[in-house]
């Protein structure tokens, strides 16, 4: 049977006009995660800066008022810069999306309560000179080069001197059979091809067992600030390194050890802080045993070079200073800390580094330590290029380091909102970013932080609550003919009832829905029990004349299912599905009863049924 095409229900009762920003919403927003403003710093969730412009100039006209009520890194502020210099790339976008966006400066107030996020706002939209900045790097890492360099030298296979690109560092397996100890590299890597093993043969005892049922050894040792502790035991077993231009790897030497053990007896920069973690609902009794203080997710090595790289920060003028110490912090979490780590990819004959996963705090069984002088250099040209895209933009950001709860803004002021909230219980932001924030000073309050979390005794109650405070702020301060588009992700229900009662008992109502169909998915979408592919994309405003003759989620499940199983040559994507599902509940006042899991089984019943 040939199956037709057809619209009945992705085309809602009330056609949407064809015309003006409702085009928008017509069809999945591509969210690329590459260009130099989305890789200048790493934060969850982040959304392209160039679609934000995108939906910022087609909602308004120059000279307008926009608004993010939780501003995250700034990308809505690097959005409204983008209005007064739009990039080849968000040309070619509003082409495919045929919209008609009016180029032009624009005015953004960020509320943000993050102290990392701030920060990053503030640093990243108001650029200083690229030229400057670039010249400013060098001479950071000239002077880091002449105090720590000898931190990163090593001898090459054949014995000349070069320098250390990076070191893999290995958990200590016990063998349950003799109770002896097998670091996990030796236990799991194979050669030929690549890969790592789940399961060993103990060399000693012959005893064959699972990686990890294995237990890992625990050993005590002396922290850098002198204190006694408890901590997973670990080695190096592989380095990497280069002379001139050459590459090599080796094994670890006695040299290797040496070094080491000159880097322990170093003294600890004025810099460097002896600071406490505040752990809770990313901590893990296994890899984060002993873990208690910042300095202990480093090497002392690392701990060192970033103590060092920003105790010289301060001695730059103000005008590059924080854009300096954004570099180092932005290399910091992502590729400094024992968080970095290597994986295995198809055709490839040796590991792949890769940086900290974003939102979590995991350190693998085998860690990695980076040389962090040379990775600055790639970060200094990554921001420097960032600069360059929205220096001399007209448009103006103002970051406010405080809760939306209480913006202080004028009422009905705000000709725009995109917002970006926190997706329930999906990220806890302040404890993953205190790795970068107590190298600030001062780390985020966790008081008024919106979110869904065990540790802080906050459930859903209590996310409602501060949500719809939240978005009772954003409908006082908008304009009457106002729109907010709100990006929201989550499979549970409950999370989203609490959205929807937030805006809806702050007078917004959902005017059309689509997909922000982010290109790669994030760790947490992608690791989640119950996944969703894309972020719902909501237009709200402050009256709706939508109506609908669906009356309920079961009936509108149905019927979207039938729709997507009768298009041309279509195969259906459940977790774009149900993305798409949600945004047309919302859009149609329809309480989405339906969570991921149970509409995934829909959907496999429906398949099996028309197969």
């Amino acid at each position: 049977m040939t199956r037709r095409s057809t619209n009945k229900v992705l085309t809602p009762d009330v056609v949407l006009k064809t015309s003006g920003i409702e085009r928008l919403y017509l069809n999945p927003l591509p969210s690329t995660r590459t260009g130099p403003l989305y890789n200048a710093f790493s934060y969850p969730t982040k959304i392209s800066p160039e679609a934000i412009a995108l939906f910022i100039a087609t909602h308004t006209k120059p000279g307008a008022v926009v608004l993010d009520a939780f501003g995250g890194s700034g990308t809505t502020g690097l959005g409204a810069l983008l209005c007064d210099r739009p990039t080849k790339a968000m040309l070619d976008m509003a082409e495919q999306m045929s919209a008609k966006p009016e180029w032009g400066p624009r005015t953004a107030h960020l509320f943000e309560i993050g102290v990392l996020g701030s920060f990053i706002s503030r640093a990243l939209c108001s650029p200083p000179d690229p030229i400057k900045f670039a010249s400013a790097t060098s001479e950071l890492l000239k002077r880091a080069e002449s105090l720590i360099g000898w931190m990163y030298s090593a001898k090459d296979p054949c014995g000349k001197e070069g320098v250390i690109r990076h070191v893999i560092w290995s958990e200590v397996l016990i063998c349950p059979g003799c109770t002896r100890e097998t670091p996990y590299w030796h236990a799991s890597v194979r050669r030929e091809p690549l890969s790592l093993s789940d399961a060993f043969c103990c060399h000693l005892c012959g005893h064959r067992c699972k990686t990890d049922k294995c237990v890992r050894a625990i050993e005590a040792a002396t922290d850098a600030y002198g204190d006694l502790m408890k901590q997973r035991k670990r080695v190096p077993v592989r380095v990497y390194g280069s002379t001139g231009k050459t590459n090599w790897t080796r094994d670890p030497t006695a040299a290797d050890s040496e070094l080491v053990q000159k880097i322990i007896e170093t003294s600890l920069p004025d810099t460097a802080p002896d600071a406490d973690l505040e752990w809770g609902d990313l901590y893990r009794s296994g890899y984060h045993t002993g873990i208690e203080k910042l300095h202990h997710f480093y090497t002392r090595r690392n701990f060192i070079a970033i103590a060092t790289l920003l105790g010289l920060v301060d001695e730059f003028d103000a005008e590059v200073r924080e854009a300096l110490r954004l570099m180092v912090l932005s290399y910091n979490s992502s590729h400094s800390t024992l968080m970095t780590r290597v994986v295995v990819k198809k055709g490839q004959n040796d590991f792949v580094l890769t940086g900290a996963q974003s939102g979590v705090l995991y350190i693998s069984g085998l860690p990695v330590e980076k040389n962090v002088l040379k990775g600055i250099v790639r970060k200094a040209k990554a921001l420097t290029s960032a600069f360059k895209v929205i220096r001399g933009s007209r448009s103006s950001v103002e970051v406010h380091n405080t809760s939306s709860e209480v913006m202080g803004l004028p009422d009905a002021t705000v000709d725009y909102v995109f917002t970006d909230p926190p997706f329930g219980d999906y990220i806890p932001y302040a404890e993953a970013n205190q790795l970068n924030e107590l190298w600030l000073g001062t780390p985020t309050d966790r008081k008024r932080e919106v979110i869904i979390s065990k540790a802080q005794g906050k459930g859903i109650d209590e996310y409602q609550a501060m949500m719809a405070t939240v978005f009772k702020e954003i409908s006082r301060v908008l304009k009457p003919e106002g729109h907010a588009t709100v990006v929201f992700h989550s499979a549970h229900t409950n999370v989203w009832r609490a959205l929807t009662e937030a805006f809806l008992r702050s007078g917004l109502t959902v005017k059309a829905a689509s997909v922000l169909d982010k290109v790669q998915a994030s760790f947490k979408q992608v690791v989640s029990e119950v996944s969703v592919k894309g972020d719902a994309l909501l237009l709200l405003q402050k009256t709706n004349g939508v109506k609908s003759t669906i009356s309920s989620a079961e009936q509108l499940a149905e019927a979207m299912l039938h729709d997507a199983l009768m298009q041309v040559n279509h195969v259906v994507d459940p977790q774009r599905l149900y993305s798409q599902f949600v945004g047309r509940c919302l859009e149609l006042g329809i309480e989405v009863r339906i969570g991921a899991k149970e509409f995934y089984a829909k959907v496999e019943r429906r398949i099996s049924v028309s197969a």
